[in-house]
């Protein structure tokens, strides 16, 4: 069936145009992937991509602070009020065993001229067993603190002479332990497992258990701006941050002994002091999160899909003193704008603008989510809609990907091909019948199904060198290239320009029926290569609808016109995302280049010839 001479014939006929057609694919594919891949192209993707991915950090950041802030300055205030609410009880306790002990203490036994040591002993001993009991919190809290002050009295032996142990026992009685200081560490004790179950109450009420880290979370942002214990002071001694001091009852403590505790509460002072604190803290709080090791590995983690690796990561600065400056200056601004916002709501409230205590403090609730909102919010989501899927889109994309496999061999390097087969399947049969040649090829004793096996072979591997030539070029292009964030790969490569081949032999099975169809060249023309630059053209624009396209130049009604288009069952995007779908097309472009080849034959065997 297969005919040498005629073969031979094919290759000087149509050798000529092969070799320029596939030395200026090879040579224009060079070109794409050298340029796309020189690191420009990459690097404003890169640049966009970075900037996105900073900007959402800094979101979370941002947002994550002003909820620390908010869950310390408010934990703050609850605090006062609690304390408020628990000191006078305790007060009112610890003094009444004040009282007791006082008169407990003047009960002491005094050793008698004449008294032995042993009696002395006893009576000490029954003395000491007759303190009262205590029982409350605040009464345990005042024995505690009067036993310490007891046990420093002064011993008449260890001073020179009686004028100075008569000093040193005024000054030690000058220090004994008054109620208030006692019921202020019950109240604080109190008011902390309060405000430590109010937190827990307010995690439960958004989803998070008790254990949770979410829950864990809430609690430090909240107790580290109180920092009840010296348990809280490593956070700061570790971050080299000054240890703040206790948190101030005093002053309550002060303002609740001379009645005017709930006007102090609620006063520019106490706010102002609540507030720093909170400010302080929180920042402190973030940023040592943020700095631990743990924290950045699953960040770095979470943001791997978008090609941040842990150098990547470092190269955005998000160092401790950057994440605390970064949270101080947002709380800064919060602040600002609450007091002003608060201070709008308040004049409103003044003029009866809200009917109910529930309204003023629903308007309050909504403008502090609304300021938090404006703060924090990303990049993408200031934008419009479109505008922000658009930038999203870019910093995800894979262009490298997208030039070489969407652009380059799915549309410009199909373009020389497709003519190739265009004219060597209409100079194989139809232009030799209309001119009259194949009627000395035939009268050779050549049968026409050895013309037409002969002629189909010629046309098929003259494609498939073309293309082995392009996938040897492309394989030394992008051995000399090195662009990051690709899916590209020399066996995706190989795919690629396996499907490309696939689509021409398609459309050569195409253009060969219709060559062996009609005896008109013009006529074989107009309807092989006709549907071919249909299909080429509706790829063209079905390109600017399809999802490989950033949505900010996308027209997704042009889409249809891939559903137009045999090069559609080309799947670049299967291919570069390692899935399996591409293979039931390239099975199709297979089916139909080899119908075309073979009713080619069969038709071309029956029809008469205009000999």
């Amino acid at each position: 069936m297969f005919n040498k001479a005629l073969f031979k014939q094919s290759c000087k006929a149509n050798g000529l145009m092969w070799a320029i057609i596939t030395v200026a694919e090879c040579f224009m594919l060079s070109c794409v992937m050298c340029i796309s891949g020189s690191g420009s192209i990459e690097a404003v993707k890169n640049s966009v991509e970075d900037t996105i991915i900073q900007k959402e950090i800094d979101s979370q950041l941002v947002s994550r602070s002003l909820s620390y802030y908010d869950l310390g300055s408010t934990g703050l205030l609850h605090f006062d009020q609690y304390y408020l609410a628990d000191f006078p009880t305790d007060y009112v306790v610890a003094s009444s065993y004040a009282a007791k002990l006082d008169v407990w203490s003047a009960s002491a036994p005094t050793k008698t001229d004449g008294e032995s040591d042993e009696d002395y002993a006893t009576a000490l001993a029954a003395w000491k067993a007759a303190m009262p009991t205590p029982g409350a919190t605040a009464e345990k809290a005042y024995a505690y603190l009067f036993e310490t002050w007891y046990s420093a009295m002064p011993i008449l032996s260890g001073y020179p002479s009686a004028a100075a142990y008569e000093a040193a026992m005024l000054a030690w009685q000058s220090q004994k332990p008054a109620a208030a200081s006692a019921a202020g560490a019950s109240a604080f004790g109190e008011s902390t497992l309060q405000l430590e179950d109010e937190v827990i109450q307010k995690a439960a009420e958004e989803g998070y258990s008790s254990d949770s880290t979410e829950c864990k979370e809430m609690l430090g942002a909240t107790m580290y701006a109180l920092k009840p214990t010296s348990d809280f002071n490593d956070i700061f001694t570790d971050s080299g941050e000054a240890v703040p001091a206790d948190y101030d009852v005093s002053s309550l403590t002060a303002h609740l002994l001379s009645g005017d505790a709930s006007s102090y509460v609620v006063s520019s002072a106490r706010s102002d002091y609540r507030e720093e604190r909170a400010d302080n803290s929180s920042s402190v709080f973030l940023a040592d999160n943020m700095s631990k090791k743990e924290t950045i590995d699953a960040l770095i983690q979470v943001l791997s899909k978008y090609g941040v690796t842990e150098e990547k990561y470092k190269s955005f600065g998000y160092t401790y003193a950057s994440i605390k400056h970064l949270a101080r200056t947002n709380i800064v601004s919060y602040q600002a704008r609450y007091d002003y916002e608060l201070s709008e709501i308040n004049a409103k409230k003044a003029a009866g603008d809200y009917p109910d205590e529930a309204s003023y403090e629903k308007a309050v609730a909504d403008m502090k989510t609304s300021l938090t909102g404006d703060l924090s919010e990303s990049l993408l989501a200031s934008l419009p809609k479109d505008v922000a899927d658009a930038i999203e889109d870019i910093g995800q994309m894979d262009l490298y990907s997208l030039i070489v496999g969407s652009i380059f061999f799915k549309i410009a390097g199909l373009l020389l091909p497709i003519i190739y087969a265009i004219m060597v399947s209409n100079n194989l049969l139809a232009g030799q019948v209309d001119s009259g040649s194949m009627a000395y090829v035939l009268s050779t004793g050549t049968k026409r199904q050895d013309v037409t096996f002969t002629q189909g072979a010629y046309l098929c591997l003259s494609l498939f060198a073309m293309f082995a030539c392009t996938l040897v070029t492309s394989c030394i292009c992008f051995s000399f290239v090195h662009v990051t964030g690709t899916g590209l790969t020399y066996g995706k490569l190989c795919l690629i320009n396996l499907g490309a081949f696939l689509v021409l032999f398609a459309i050569s099975g195409i253009n060969f029926l219709a060559s062996c169809y009609f005896d008109r060249s013009k006529r074989a023309l107009a309807i092989g290569g006709g549907l071919s630059i249909f299909f080429l053209v509706c790829t063209i624009l079905g390109l600017f609808g399809s999802p490989v396209i950033p949505s900010v130049v996308r027209f997704d009604a042009l889409n249809y016109f891939n559903y137009a288009s045999l090069i559609t069952l080309f799947d670049v995007i299967s291919i570069i995302d390692g899935t399996v779908a591409f293979l039931w097309k390239f099975a199709i472009l297979l089916a139909i280049g080899i119908a075309g080849y073979v009713l080619g034959a069969l038709k071309f065997k029956k029809k008469d010839l205009p000999l």
